[in-house]
């Protein structure tokens, strides 16, 4: 019985002795074949996540709770965009993580630590064709801090501002690398991205740079094109630690501003160009800010002297020194002029002719601008000034000539007002129609003359004469005065419709048989007048021949008869 017992126990020893050896030679096979393990922290406290290729399987709650500090990224339904929010937070603490996911699938799991010294240790591990990412803070005591209610209220509240501030920011807001990879951004960035980035494409972590293809120098100011509209942008950085935080506002507004205060800028330049007139623009410090091409050819000035900015009194000195400025008998009068005339530039009172020793003249002008800024436009007015006095001259001359004559003119214009008399029409009626304020004009002058003469129906011809437009070139007439002196008249139709009255006075010792019609028939002399020198005999032939001049002659028929000639 013994001998039973025990042979079977020595079958039941041996036989595991055999199990447990195979055991220990697969056991061995296998470690021959497999990676050594990670020691994988088993706090509650570690986050994590279970991804298919990039789509989140599942997650713990530290994960949970991740992923929801991730800016927007518990927003995001889903799955496939938490993996590109986890790599935008994971990134830039493991800059091996690309590499590691690579090669993960051959080595089975890998382990990377931080670069940023913060504690956090990323596990990595694949498994049935699933990733585990495990994220554990080595730092933190047993996971767990101590904090008492009221600041960790303070700190949400803190915390929801500052999201709230970052996604309702109408800035564009990003963050960077030293290498300039994107990795982070706010809500503006995103959506501006999401605008210009074909339809097709989905955001992948790290974010492409919106301005990454311009090249200028300064990134003081940045454009964004899309499509056919360039956006412009003001551009500041600011150190973040290692990385670099950009900002970008919107300057759209200032940059059409701008656009369009160069382009009239421009256009007035032009336009400045093309004037004859010289200008001179001075700011409120009096320094010279723009001037014209025609400055430079009226006063000779150095463009290089005016393009230095040259103050209002340097301009005047070098005015002096060219013999373009009125040379007075002193210095200090000089000076005193420049004083006075910067003060009336400044209220839009200064005009003056400049009298030049070389015969030319200059008419300055000043004139205040906004922002205590004047203005100095010169002109030549050389040619105007020496037409204006030979005008004057001819003037003058015609109106000497005028007075010099015997005779009566007055001229109306269209209106009846009247523009014109000699002196011997002032001599004649004893008064001044150009001087008088207070003159009617014709009217008053035909009812002037119709009182001082004798009745004439000459007076009503002239007023049909003056009215009427299509009326002839000229009519004449005779009239006598009350006085007895006989007058020839005659009204000429001027270029322009004004209208010209001549009144010649003959000789005082005629008088006329019937008025308007005594120079046509024989001219009787006056009782007390029988007597006549030989001189007043002269002067009265000569009146027969201005009366003969004006009229015209009767016709006159001769025949013979025999030896005698009958007339």
């Amino acid at each position: 019985m013994s001998d039973a017992i025990l042979l079977s126990l020595t079958i039941v020893t041996s036989a595991s002795l055999v199990v447990l050896g195979c055991l220990a030679i697969f056991a061995a096979m296998s470690r021959e074949h497999a990676h050594p393990e990670i020691a994988f922290g088993q706090g509650d406290q570690d986050a994590v996540f279970i991804f298919r290729e990039s789509e989140m399987i599942d997650c713990s709650d530290q994960g949970r709770k991740l992923l929801d500090m991730l800016g927007e990224a518990g927003a995001t339904t889903r799955r496939s965009a938490i993996w590109a929010r986890l790599r935008a937070y994971l990134d830039p603490r493991f800059p091996e993580l690309e590499q590691a996911l690579k090669g993960l699938a051959g080595t089975g799991q890998a382990e990377l630590q931080s670069s940023m010294d913060d504690g956090l240790v990323l596990g990595l591990r694949y498994r049935s064709g699933l990733t585990h990412l495990r994220l554990t803070d080595t730092s933190a005591e047993g996971a767990l801090v101590a904090i008492d209610r009221l600041s960790f209220n303070a700190l949400q509240n803190e915390l929801r501002t500052l999201r709230h501030v970052a996604r309702n920011v109408p800035s564009l807001i990003w963050k960077t690398e030293a290498d300039g990879r994107v990795v982070w951004a706010n809500s503006a960035y995103l959506k501006t991205l999401e605008q210009i980035r074909p339809k097709d494409a989905e955001l992948t972590w790290p974010l492409p740079d919106l301005f990454g293809e311009d090249d200028s120098a300064d990134k003081v100011r940045l454009a964004l094109r899309q499509d056919e509209v360039v956006r412009w942008f003001a551009h500041s950085e600011a150190a973040c630690d290692d990385q670099i935080l950009h900002f970008a506002v919107p300057i759209d507004s200032a940059v059409q501003s701008e656009a369009s205060r160069r382009e009239t800028l421009q256009t007035l330049t032009r336009t400045f160009a093309c004037l004859p007139i010289g200008l001179a623009l001075f700011d409120a410090e009096r320094r010279l800010q723009v001037f014209n091409p025609a400055l430079i050819d009226l006063t000779g000035l150095e463009p290089l002297f005016l393009a230095a900015r040259p103050s209002f009194e340097q301009v005047l000195y070098a005015l002096r020194e060219t013999r373009m400025l009125p040379e007075p008998k002193d210095f200090q009068n000089w000076r005193r002029e420049i004083i006075e005339m910067e003060k009336a530039a400044e209220t839009g009172e200064y005009a003056e002719e400049w009298c030049l020793d070389g015969g030319r003249i200059f008419y300055v002008t000043g004139r205040p601008q906004p922002n205590g800024a004047i203005a100095l436009f010169i002109e030549d007015v050389t040619t105007e000034a020496a037409l204006t006095r030979n005008f004057r001259n001819e003037i003058e001359t015609a109106h000497h000539v005028l007075d010099a004559l015997i005779d009566g003119i007055v001229v109306f214009g269209l209106a009846g007002q009247a523009l014109l008399a000699n002196d011997g029409y002032r001599q004649l009626w004893k008064t001044d129609p150009c001087a008088d304020l207070a003159d009617g004009g014709l009217a008053q002058a035909m009812a002037l003359w119709s009182d001082a003469c004798v009745p004439t129906t000459f007076w009503a011809r002239l007023a049909e004469f003056v009215t009427r437009s299509d009326a002839r070139e000229e009519i004449s007439g005779s009239a006598a005065l009350r006085t007895g002196i006989p007058l020839a008249l005659r009204a000429r139709r001027l270029a322009g419709g004004a209208v010209m009255v001549m009144f010649q006075p003959l000789a005082q010792g005629l008088s006329l048989q019937r008025p308007d019609l005594g120079l046509q028939g024989e001219l009787i002399r006056r009782p007390d007048q029988a007597g006549l020198s030989s001189d007043r005999a002269e002067q009265s032939k000569a009146s027969e021949t201005a009366a003969q001049m004006l009229t015209p002659r009767k016709p006159r028929s001769a025949r013979h008869s025999g030896s005698r000639i009958r007339v």
